[in-house]
């Protein structure tokens, strides 16, 4: 098989809590085409009961949930390093382009049969401290941040529901003060593009995963699966 298309594009959307990451990373992996796999960081919060956990600042009585730490982040990583050196069959239809009805990327979703476009597979790694794990942060061959004002935050906040749910003061106490100190630390970050949590983003993405992927390859109409 073509080394080159076995190479994952492992793509990073990070940011505030609520800022649209699970959104945007949903309708990506529904629309993009080929071989598309999705990790998302909060499958991999530890147990309440794990002594991982440090106490909440402001003197609450509850777990620190937004520090990275809550977080198995050997068990990601290592789940990341499996889907990335792991090799796609050689006939899969992971390589050639098939037209998506709800996919908005017009110039890529619409190829004839007789220009067969191929991609390299994609990861998807959706999570609010990506980027606080260097070997995380060094796989991701694109790097998204959705950022958010702390009044737009807690007004998608403050109408969902957590478990454990959030006691009273977390939010100010404990969720905004550690993301303005993770964005500090994001922004002195080479390669990481901020993205505007209220905006719609999914089309500046979609393109540039899409673009990323494409290899330049032609491809005889005989060789093209039908799907």
């Amino acid at each position: 098989m073509n080394d080159i298309m076995s190479h994952w594009v492992v793509v990073g959307i990070s940011g505030v809590t609520n800022g649209g990451k699970s959104t945007l990373t949903k309708k990506l992996l529904e629309t993009l085409p080929g071989t598309v796999k999705l990790i998302n960081q909060d499958d991999y919060f530890y147990p309440e009961d794990s002594q991982h956990h440090v106490p909440a600042p402001g003197g609450l009585m509850h777990h620190n949930w937004d520090v990275i730490s809550s977080l198995n982040m050997e068990r990601m990583e290592k789940d990341v390093l499996d889907i990335i050196n792991s090799k796609i069959p050689e006939k899969s239809e992971s390589y050639f382009h098939r037209g998506v009805s709800n996919a908005s990327c017009s110039e890529h979703s619409s190829s004839s049969r007789a220009n067969a476009v191929h991609y390299r597979p994609i990861l998807l790694l959706d999570g609010f401290l990506l980027f606080d794990h260097k070997g995380l942060t060094d796989v991701c061959n694109l790097r998204y941040f959705l950022t958010l004002t702390r009044e737009q935050c807690w007004e998608r906040r403050k109408s969902r529901v957590y478990e454990p749910p959030d006691p009273p003061g977390y939010f100010d106490h404990c969720v905004w003060p550690m993301y303005e100190d993770h964005l500090k630390r994001i922004e002195k970050m080479p390669g990481v593009v901020f993205i505007d949590g209220l905006g719609n983003p999914y089309q500046e993405v979609c393109k540039k995963i899409l673009d990323l992927a494409k290899i330049s390859q032609p491809v005889l109409s005989a060789n093209i699966h039908e799907h």
